[in-house]
């Protein structure tokens, strides 16, 4: 986005998280109830956009981010009812992992947006600017954090967003414990009682 003017990053950014959620509706095997809620959640998120270009409010930004959490969060849900303990080991089930480790870090990445939002300093290291310039340092971050890797150029700054980078930092550990767990256990054959 930085490589655009304002308004062109800002638009083609809206038409990327339209077009994910296309994409997620074609892949997940989900209910009616699920694709007509992302159809709702698209059709929000165009109705934002415009909004937001004619009228410039300032809570959009805020509408918008709990919309990418919603679609994220249960993307996430979803897609691990369909992949976690199921089977036996694919080629699928090891991409479907992968996938839901990224939806992981994309859920922290809004959850600092928000923070962002609420407090422009709640992070070093990264600018005062609107969450779609601010998303790809986020999600950097969000995955430094869920990795445990901690580069350290970017820091959280008070106690509730050195909370919420602990909190992820741990549900990266536990969730690499639960996927390698559940794709030994699917490859184990069943104990039989004699």
């Amino acid at each position: 986005m930085q490589e655009f003017s304002d308004t062109w990053g800002d638009s083609i950014f809206s038409m990327l998280t339209v077009a994910v959620f296309f994409i997620s509706i074609k892949s997940l095997y989900a209910d009616i109830t699920w694709m007509r809620m992302v159809y709702t959640l698209v059709i929000l998120v165009i109705l934002l956009a415009i909004i937001e270009k004619l009228f410039h409010l300032h809570y959009s930004k805020y509408a918008n981010l709990l919309i990418l959490f919603i679609f994220f969060i249960h993307s996430f849900l979803t897609a691990s009812k369909q992949i976690l303990f199921k089977g036996s080991v694919s080629l699928n089930m090891v991409i479907g992992s992968l996938s839901l480790y990224l939806l992981l870090g994309l859920v922290w990445s809004v959850i600092y947006l928000f923070l962002l939002q609420l407090d422009p300093t709640a992070l070093s290291g990264i600018e005062d600017q609107s969450w779609q310039q601010n998303f790809s340092r986020v999600t950097y971050y969000s995955f430094v954090t869920l990795t445990t890797l901690g580069y350290g150029d970017i820091l959280p700054t008070n106690r509730l967003t050195e909370f919420f980078a602990y909190m992820e930092a741990i549900v990266g550990v536990f969730y690499m414990a639960i996927i390698v767990a559940s794709l030994i256990s699917v490859r184990q054959p069943a104990i039989k009682d004699d």
